[in-house]
């Protein structure tokens, strides 16, 4: 979807390079947009597919943890994280990546050399400094207007082969990067929550719109592995049940999985009743 290098111009103290529809190399994905915008690009680009990992700004410290597994989850397996670098999931989710030596994408809402917010510069430099890109569609020294945002969302949908919402509000640019996704054909995927939570509500109205639920980090990757080709790495031993060949202590699975204790037994049981796996003592296995 991405060209693995782009040579690079320099403007100023930022490397960049504008990338036209017209030009070869224009990424695959963009062309699925009505309005297909030049895009500026600092930083590497990879060949690997992209997974969109995106949710709300005031999101809980369960959603915080359930999105930095999930980046580090797809780095391991190989691919890119894309998000937008807001504060809450987003940025949650580039942590993930970065912890799992991933490659990660961010596609900013004002210039490439605006960092937006501001405590998020870390962040943007760890991308760059281990091969990830910064991109927008903005020149360099664009201000963040909140305007900008919605346009953002198309682009990180559009470059990413699904789309994954971890926490959201009824309303806000993760429902707007979900239902743009969807449109363009991209698999939605969408982590359940509490009725009376705000931020799970529109992640609920998603799943009832027809998005497809996932219960934790290897949920979503075996579900992603059906759309983008098994993982390139380690994360191809966890194996069907999820499960690493020792198996995994009965009172640690909610936190192998990523989910709550229910969660995990209603999910153990579900395995069990498939005979994939099995109660040794303390520990399920695999069979």
């Amino acid at each position: 979807m991405w060209p693995r290098r782009w040579p690079c111009e320099v403007s100023g103290d930022v490397k960049h390079r504008l990338i036209k529809p017209t030009m070869t190399g224009y990424p695959v994905g963009l062309l699925d947009l009505e309005d297909q915008p030049s895009i500026f690009v600092n930083g590497t680009l990879g060949e690997m597919p992209g997974v969109a990992v995106v949710g709300t700004r005031k999101c809980t410290r369960y959603g915080i943890d359930l999105a930095e597994a999930f980046g580090h989850a797809i780095a391991r397996a190989g691919w890119t994280t894309v998000s937008g670098l807001a504060r809450g999931i987003d940025a949650a989710a580039h942590r993930g990546c970065l912890r799992g030596d991933g490659h990660a994408v961010a596609v900013l809402g004002s210039g490439i050399d605006v960092c937006y917010p501001k405590e998020n510069q870390p962040i943007l430099d760890e991308i760059l400094a281990v091969g990830g890109a910064v991109v927008s569609e903005y020149p360099p020294g664009t201000p963040p207007d909140r305007w900008r945002f919605p346009a953002r969302n198309r682009i990180i949908a559009a470059a990413s082969s699904a789309v994954v919402v971890v926490e959201a509000a009824r309303k806000g640019g993760a429902l707007i990067t979900a239902r743009l996704g969807a449109e363009m054909g991209r698999p939605v995927f969408v982590v359940p929550g509490d009725v009376d939570r705000p931020a799970s509500e529109g992640c609920n109205l998603l799943i009832r719109d027809g998005a497809h639920p996932v219960m934790g980090k290897t949920d979503l990757i075996e579900e992603l592995s059906l759309i983008l080709g098994p993982p390139d790495n380690d994360l191809a031993e966890v194996g069907e049940s999820g499960l690493p060949p020792g198996g995994v202590v009965f009172d640690q699975l909610a936190d192998h999985w990523s989910v709550t204790m229910s969660e995990a037994l209603v999910r153990v049981g579900k395995l069990q009743l498939e005979g994939r796996v099995r109660r040794q003592g303390e520990m399920i296995v695999p069979t």
